[in-house]
């Protein structure tokens, strides 16, 4: 294994990619890259992982997951800073209200730019480096995880956009977990049950990003599709 591990974390910020970000590093990944739309967030996200790890190398980046070209410089950059990236973490969502018929077209594309073309991007970025990195290193685990809900299976009208945007995200995933989970590439969900919040048993960020990290640490020949996280009734 690469002396060197790298998580890339798209969609930083207080709540889940932070203290995934955390999580990583405070389990040996010793360079985490974060992404945000905002360079301000990520300097307090910086100082976060920071405090994981006292070896943590941490690199910030902006991007608007909603752009293309946006994106592609992002993936140019991420390249110049790491040749060793085992685990890539998709966080990217709007979350806001989106009233049935009356909610702009514009607004609900642009949605699906951010939840679904941004990881499409990304994708056809990370899976052939993790292919290489599959045949080239048996003790790594090449990860690309992405940040869903339930809403495919519990739609909500009054955030009909994210429901329906989320529901093609998940097929997108199960789609490329069921085609590289036998070539060493494990893709995997998180599906977050409900509004995240601190005083949360189960639906806060902590307890989420120790899920994603037992997701990403589960044994090869036993990498399931998704995490499901609900709080208790």
């Amino acid at each position: 294994m690469s002396a060197t591990r790298t998580i890339v974390v798209f969609g930083s910020g207080p709540g889940i990619g932070r203290s995934v970000a955390q999580e990583f590093a405070s389990n040996g990944f010793n360079h985490v890259i974060l992404l945000a739309r905002h360079h301000a967030r990520l300097d307090q996200d910086k100082m976060a992982v920071e405090k994981s790890s006292k070896d943590v190398k941490v690199d910030l980046l902006t991007v608007n997951l909603a752009d293309k070209a946006s994106v592609k410089e992002a993936l140019t950059k991420i390249d110049s800073l790491s040749k060793d990236i085992e685990c890539v973490f998709y966080n990217g969502a709007r979350v806001a209200p989106s009233t049935l018929l009356e909610f702009p077209v514009e607004e609900m594309e642009l949605d699906f730019k951010t939840t679904n073309s941004g990881l499409y991007i990304v994708a056809q970025w990370c899976i052939p480096k993790f292919q290489v990195l599959a045949k080239s290193d048996s003790a790594a685990k090449p990860s690309l995880l992405v940040t869903n809900s339930v809403l495919y299976k519990y739609p909500v009208p009054a955030v009909f956009s994210l429901t329906l945007t989320k529901a093609a995200q998940r097929s997108m995933v199960e789609c490329m977990y069921q085609t590289y989970k036998d070539s060493g590439i494990h893709c995997g969900l998180i599906s977050v049950g409900g509004e995240v919040a601190p005083e949360n048993k189960a639906l806060n960020p902590d307890n989420i990003a120790k899920e994603t990290w037992a997701l990403f640490a589960q044994p090869k020949e036993k990498w399931e599709l998704e995490v499901e996280i609900m709080e208790a009734q």
